[in-house]
């Protein structure tokens, strides 16, 4: 007995010593139970919850009453024991307080759907990290303390919104959409009010007389300098929608909420400020959708878009160009609304062997004068779809505006976007609306022939890692471009030299004049060139 003991114990010592550990090895999955904890420092938040990507950013109530893994009850330690987490892998995560920041519990954002203050937008974080190595430790962070915020603030928040190119009156040039005489209402939705309009007062916008402006007060209370995610709402009374249906079919579910495509198709921010000795903040006019006035590809208008990616990238997310099909799906509401196309639209692209994919498609007016939309493949492997954007957060689409074909002065006609770059993360480059530079932007002027002084919108907007500002000017010039926080600090000297007249760009790689990376937040970029002076901000995502 003792010598057949002996001969399984060397055979298993030989395996152990052929073999090694055998979850780095043979690669198998390894699991461990993950320790959360937020530490609040005063603020006397009432429910904390977690989410994160391994719960599918569902949320999980966490807990400060010494149960399930907390040890000291109101000790302002929130705690939660994610079980079982595959590895290896890397997590984001974060926690929200879905009392929403005013310290009683609001069942409206209980947290089942996500809404409630995120905790991570008061000290200016991103999203936190964590790592179930292959021998199942775990690194990264899996802390989060919040200092001591100082108290919350209450600011009377100003909307407004033009709704020009939605209204259904006499001489209406836009989409005929929305109708004051049928009974529609605009609506402000967003986290300060648990994203509905149970109370009128907090959310019902009201029509500016003689104006196409409908505006609205609100009283927003919040930590200083909150991040207040919020979007314009359209809210069809029931014979709106039978005039709809009877001209473009059935409305999809939650038709009314708009996609701006400032933030990709997500929600709108407001910053509610510091704690300033002012009680209003004015936000800047904004149109349903971001869209401009003329912003609507006029009625029988049809215009051919084809939209072009290059999926290079992609083939580290599993694509492989051998097997699997490439495809675009447009997300706008309304865009695929008004065209009868489907919630949803996907459209299959057609290889151009080069590593680059084009699709196009026609649309024709009347519809909104943007789009949002993301690149996919079908994994064949796997037998799944593989989307760009999906993720937690805003920015989840790309977005862009249609640009006029200059052959005939920019009128309405064909034309190509440019090439896109596959990308998986959630926060996608989106275009802001320029109307004085909308051609120029692709290219489609000749750029050459500049007749005044111009400070473009950066490119992409927000961005990560890096943008693209473009200025114009008149005459060659000594030109100087800087970067400022928004305390104006100096942070970067971008341009400081002669440069000739015409159309100029200049990249800032999210870099210090140490050549650090800076921090994610708002900053101001200014150019200076003769008397000519002009700034605008831009947002960089990390």
């Amino acid at each position: 007995m003792k010598k057949i003991f002996l001969i399984y114990l060397f055979s298993f010592l030989i395996f152990f010593r052929v073999y090694g550990s055998v979850n780095s090895d043979l690669n198998t999955t390894v699991y461990s139970d993950v320790v959360l904890t937020l530490v609040d420092q005063g603020n006397g938040f009432q429910d904390v919850r977690f989410k994160g990507a391994f719960s599918n950013w569902a949320v999980l109530q966490g807990y400060d009453d010494g149960t399930n893994g907390d040890t000291t009850a109101n000790d302002g330690v929130w705690t939660l024991v994610v079980d079982s987490v595959s590895g290896p892998n890397s997590y984001e995560w974060g926690a929200i307080d879905t009392d929403n920041g005013n310290g009683s519990t609001c069942e409206s954002c209980d947290g089942s759907d996500g809404w409630g203050t995120w905790l991570l937008d008061i000290i200016g974080l991103s999203n936190r990290e964590f790592t179930v190595q292959d021998d199942g430790t775990v690194t990264g962070t899996t802390s989060i303390v919040i200092p001591y915020q100082g108290g919350e603030i209450t600011k009377t928040v100003l909307f407004t919104v033009d709704m020009t190119e939605w209204l259904d009156e006499e001489g209406a040039t836009g989409m005929k959409v929305f109708s004051v005489s049928n009974g529609d209402q605009m609506q402000v939705r967003g986290a300060f009010n648990g994203w509905n309009c149970d109370d009128p007062s907090n959310c019902r916008m009201t029509r500016t007389p003689g104006t196409n402006i409908f505006s609205l007060a609100a009283n927003i209370t919040g930590f200083p300098d909150t991040d207040i995610e919020y979007k314009y709402y359209m809210e069809l009374s029931d014979a709106s929608v039978q005039e709809l249906e009877s001209e473009y079919g059935t409305i999809f579910d939650g038709i009314g909420w708009e996609d701006s495509p400032q933030y990709g198709g997500g929600n709108r921010v407001l910053v509610l400020g510091p704690e300033d000795g002012t009680n209003i903040l004015e936000l800047d006019l904004a149109g349903y959708y971001d869209l401009p006035a003329g912003g609507v590809i006029p009625p029988g208008q049809t215009v051919l878009v084809t939209f072009n990616v290059d999926m290079s990238n992609a083939e580290a997310n599993g694509f492989n160009p051998q097997e699997d099909s490439v495809y675009i799906s447009i997300q706008d509401r309304w865009l695929t609304y008004l065209q009868i196309l489907g919630d949803g639209y996907n459209v299959t692209a057609s290889e151009n062997f080069d590593g680059t994919y084009s699709v196009a498609q026609a649309f024709t007016g009347p519809f909104p004068w943007h789009m949002i939309y993301t690149w996919g493949f079908y994994d064949v492997s796997l037998g799944s779809q593989m989307q760009e954007g999906g993720g937690f957060g805003f920015g989840r689409s790309r977005s862009r505006y249609q640009h006029a074909n200059s052959n005939s002065g920019c009128s309405w006609g064909d034309y190509s976007f440019p090439l896109d770059t596959w990308q998986l993360e959630p926060s996608l480059p989106v275009e802001e609306y320029a109307p004085e530079n909308i051609c120029v932007a692709l290219g489609l002027q000749d750029s050459n022939q500049p007749n005044r002084f111009y400070l473009g919108n950066n490119y992409p907007n927000p961005f990560n890692p890096s943008t693209k500002i473009y200025y114009r000017i008149l005459k060659n010039e000594y030109v100087t471009i800087n970067i400022y926080d928004l305390k104006g600090k100096n942070i970067k000297l971008l341009v400081s030299s002669n440069i000739d007249a015409g159309l100029n760009q200049v990249v800032w790689d999210a870099t210090n004049n140490f050549g650090q990376p800076v921090a994610a937040g708002v900053y101001i970029y200014r150019i200076e060139a003769g008397e000519f002076r002009s700034s605008k901000k831009m947002i960089l995502l990390k």
